[in-house]
């Protein structure tokens, strides 16, 4: 699977759009779900969906809630890293990364005001299981699965055609190995027995 951005700026967003969301539901009494409606129409959303330097990183997350909120930004304490609101924003991030969907698309599959009923006992565990309910909703159809079905060929039939182990076609379609670290002379072989591109199988 491909993420949004390199792995090294994750931190950083996690964190900035978690202290975001704290202090716009604790200290300025916005709506989780009204927050992050005006979250996902404002230049900050496509700046974190992006890790864009200038406006994602450079930018403290006071200073990014005020160009959400169009006001000055707020003089408070940023992190708290124990409110159920913190940890919405620092799972939502997460899994923008991870599955490198748009925000709105994750937020229209499992809304922050759902996410933060399950606060308990998900807060607890490790955040994989967090993203088992966003995976549950949304289309995550490997590329692979979505082009093997469309020539109406089963795994056997495209382990036959393409002499990739029907084993591994399950592994990459269940999204238990990555398509995407796979060999080259692997992707070609999928690639030329379905008829596409090794970028197809990629996307």
């Amino acid at each position: 699977m491909i993420h949004a951005y390199n792995d090294e700026f994750l931190p950083t967003i996690q964190s900035k759009l978690a202290s975001m969301i704290e202090l716009a539901v604790l200290i300025e009494k916005v709506e989780i779900d009204e927050f992050i409606t005006r979250f996902l129409a404002s230049p900050v959303c496509r700046a974190f969906e992006t890790a864009n330097p200038v406006l994602a990183l450079g930018k403290s997350a006071n200073e990014l809630l005020g160009i959400v909120l169009n006001r000055d930004p707020l003089e408070v304490e940023e992190n708290s890293y124990a409110s159920p609101e913190y940890w919405v924003g620092y799972t939502l991030a997460y899994a923008q990364w991870y599955f490198n969907k748009p925000f709105s698309e994750l937020v229209a599959a499992y809304p922050c005001s759902k996410l933060i009923d399950n606060y308990f006992p998900y807060h607890e565990t490790d955040i994989s299981n967090t993203l088992d309910l966003y995976r549950a909703q949304l289309n995550l159809d490997c590329r692979l699965k979505t082009l093997r079905t469309k020539k109406k060929l089963s795994q056997t039939q495209l382990a036959f055609l393409s002499g990739v182990p029907v084993r591994t076609i399950k592994a990459y379609e269940q999204g238990k190995i990555d398509i995407c670290k796979a060999q080259g002379e692997t992707l070609y072989a999928l690639a030329k027995a379905l008829n596409c591109t090794i970028e197809d199988l990629m996307q």
